[in-house]
């Protein structure tokens, strides 16, 4: 019975240092609690975030920003996701979160907007 109970220990012990070695995920907890924007490449907050802001204005980008596929607003601000179409844009109320854009906006984005000055064509959530 000794010698059952050491293997198991040792097994045990393998298989937690085994555990502690596994790296940890990225995705919404490397978006701080509040006070900030983040877009994220992947569905369900996947990944390290693509764009994070927290002040007011207008920030066009190219390259990864472009692959946004969810988005959080810890803000105290309106912000404006805009697509493709100068004109068109999603707005996301301080604390919304979305874990997959619509298909029209997913991967599509040319540029956010903290406490936007014009809301035309804005659809809100929430």
């Amino acid at each position: 019975m000794r010698l059952g109970i050491g293997v198991a220990l040792s097994v045990a012990s393998v298989a937690a240092m085994a555990g502690m070695a596994a790296p940890a995920s990225a995705g919404v907890h490397d978006c701080p609690d509040w006070g900030v924007a983040c877009a994220f490449m992947d569905v369900n907050y996947g990944g390290k975030p693509i764009w994070q802001e927290s002040r007011p204005g207008y920030y066009s980008y190219t390259g990864s920003f472009q692959n946004t596929t969810s988005f959080i607003n810890r803000t105290g601000y309106t912000v404006k996701l805009i697509g493709r179409e100068e004109y068109l844009g999603l707005c996301f109320s301080p604390g919304v979160a979305v874990r997959d854009l619509p298909d029209n906006w997913d991967d599509k984005l040319r540029a956010i907007e903290i406490e936007p000055h014009n809301y035309n064509g804005c659809t809100h959530w929430a």
